[in-house]
């Protein structure tokens, strides 16, 4: 073979050597999983919504056909809402607003949101978070109500006298889920379900499934760095929250065992629905939650075999529920909370909600109409220092006030909180334990408790009797004098009123006996408790808050000195006085007059 032979050979095994090279590395890059799409989520509501659900498909399916829209069809919502799905892609912000705008210039859609998102309402970070001491002697929020050591109780002791609950009121409990806890499981409904729709949210690596367990909703913020298209709008937070079993309970804790903490029923049953994981939870997703809990069909999800009559909501959007709401999107997400609640409260489902946390206006959905809004109180009784108040209240009840974040520092007017069940695991889960939290996600359950205790002792109330038996029934608010009423401009710890923190504070006793007898019910004749301490005095000034006048203390009406009446006359007459009866008055008289030696 010749030297050029051999060196054409040699180039020609180059080039293959080389190619092959290539052909296998362009193997491995091509066997590299391509990123995974962020699958962005919109709810729309239909005009024709009372079509069957095939003919709203279809219709829908037509329209994403004709105007070449990029969005698939998930589920149906409810009451002509549909869950829709597309690929995000940046820019996020203006590809979401361009499919809104389209959705909304179609005649066949009456709404067109994105899916937003609520955040549970926080819980001020106090010291005695998960490290109370002495849990089975700090439940003071159930202990009886005394005008000078526990003002703002709810007398659950005296409700306890006449019912301690019944098994056949459900109670769901729509939150960040459950964990397993000795002084609670017993009256756990598992498995529950989980509602969160996205796995990265869930923590659970699948979604949406039929177990409620709590895995953790903590949120690094190196996670959360790490992917921000995931991640956009969550907030950041190393601790997991272990809310659910918080809420949980407060109202089922195994009772009268000899260990742990009372739950507020002592028959309960407690149904844990997670609707919240580690971005808050999604209005789409809290809707199914509520619907499910109550008893009404998710498409894809088993029917719930424990329907429930009471839903507690620890979460509290930063927005309106008004459906003439200036922005579409805030006016949509009105719609559909108003629809789903319209379907729960034709069932006779009693639905109570945290106020929120922000010292501000009332948070969603405690704010939409048919839905029962709580405020939290100061164990005295007046706001506490973090509640949401407004008009959207509905009634006040003991949610803790253990921290002076925000105002009032070294007033001594923090109490200890509420003491519940939680788990003592940062992140994710470990052993059982016990806590004292502070929030109006804490005091909403309180109503809702009361609520179970009232359907226990009188199964044939109506929902609407439930609601005017929790307001006739509560007592009036306290005045703090001090503290000022509650405006935007005092709106840490003040005195509450009929139009910021509702009817008054909650009083489980008298709502059970309301409950015993609705149409003969009498309220106890009360008046408002005046509050005066250097405390308050000190934390008014710390607030700058406008006092409320006290009022002056009323003259007492002197007792008149009765009349000696005179002894008869000897020897008859017409009730002269003898002699020796006026000589003995005036030596009287002189006695009194005389200087007294004070020792």
């Amino acid at each position: 073979m010749t030297a050029s032979r051999w060196l054409q050979l040699i180039s020609l095994l180059a080039v293959l050597l080389v190619g092959g090279a290539a052909v296998g590395l362009g193997l491995r890059l091509s066997s590299q999983p391509a990123p995974q799409a962020v699958v962005g989520t919109l709810f729309v509501k239909l005009a024709d919504a009372q079509a069957d659900v095939a003919h709203q498909q279809t219709q829908l399916g037509q329209m994403l056909a004709e105007r070449r829209m990029p969005l698939r069809v998930s589920r149906p919502s409810g009451s002509g809402w549909w869950r829709l799905e597309f690929d995000r892609q940046p820019p996020l912000a203006a590809q979401e607003a361009q499919l809104l705008a389209s959705l909304r210039a179609d005649a066949r859609v009456a709404y067109a949101m994105p899916d937003v998102r609520e955040q549970r309402a926080a819980v001020p970070n106090d010291p005695l978070f998960r490290s109370a001491t002495d849990p089975a002697s700090s439940q003071w929020w159930l202990d009886d109500q005394n005008d000078t050591t526990n003002p703002a109780a709810a007398n659950f002791t005296k409700a306890w006298d006449t019912t301690k609950g019944s098994t056949a009121t459900v109670i769901a409990v729509l939150d960040s889920g459950i964990t397993s806890h000795g002084d609670l499981n017993a009256n756990l409904l598992l498995p529950g379900y989980n509602f969160v729709s996205k796995p990265e949210y869930a923590n659970n690596g699948v979604g949406r499934s039929a177990d409620a367990t709590d895995p953790g909703d903590a949120l690094s913020q190196t996670e959360h760095d790490g992917n921000l298209t995931l991640w956009d709008g969550c907030l950041v937070n190393a601790s997991s929250s272990w809310h659910g079993t918080l809420v949980a309970g407060q109202l089922g804790a195994v009772t009268n065992n000899g260990g742990g903490v009372a739950g507020i029923n002592w028959n309960a049953r407690i149904l844990p629905v997670r609707v919240s994981g580690k971005c808050g939870a999604s209005v789409g997703d809290m809707v199914d939650g509520m619907r499910w809990a109550a008893g009404l069909p998710v498409t894809g999800v088993p029917a719930n075999p424990n329907p429930a009559k009471i839903l507690v909501i620890g979460f509290a959007g930063v927005t309106s529920c008004s459906l003439t709401d200036t922005d579409p999107n805030v006016a949509a997400a009105a719609k559909l909370y108003s629809d789903a609640i319209a379907e729960l409260r034709a069932k006779g489902v009693f639905v109570a909600a945290a106020a929120g946390n922000l010292g501000n206006s009332v948070g969603r959905p405690a704010n939409c109409s048919g839905v029962f809004g709580v405020a939290a109180a100061n164990r005295q009784g007046f706001k506490a220092n973090y509640s949401n108040f407004g008009l959207e209240v509905q009634l006040l009840a003991t949610g803790g006030d253990a921290s002076d974040q925000g105002g009032c520092k070294g007033a001594g007017l923090t109490d200890t909180g509420i003491v519940s069940t939680t788990n003592t695991g940062t992140a994710a889960a470990a052993a059982p334990g016990y806590g004292a939290v502070s929030g109006t996600s804490f005091a909403a359950p309180q109503v809702a408790g009361t609520v179970a205790l009232m359907w226990a002792a009188n199964p044939s109330l109506t929902l609407q009797q439930v609601e005017a038996g929790l307001k006739a029934s509560a007592r009036p608010h306290v005045t703090a004098y001090a503290l000022g009423y509650c405006a935007a401009n005092n709106s840490k710890r003040c005195t509450c009123t009929a139009s910021t923190c509702g009817a008054g504070l909650l009083d489980a006793a008298e709502a059970v006996r309301y409950a015993t007898n609705p149409t003969a019910y009498t309220a106890p004749t009360r008046t408002s408790l005046g509050l005066q301490s250097d405390n308050l005095t000190r934390c008014g000034q710390i607030q700058n808050s406008t006092p409320i006048p006290v009022p002056p203390t009323p003259t007492p009406t002197p007792t008149p000195t009765p009349t000696p009446t005179p002894a008869p006359a000897s020897g008859g007459g017409g009730g002269a006085a003898s002699l020796a009866w006026l000589l003995a008055l005036a030596a009287g008289a002189v006695a009194l007059r005389r200087p007294r030696r004070e020792d």
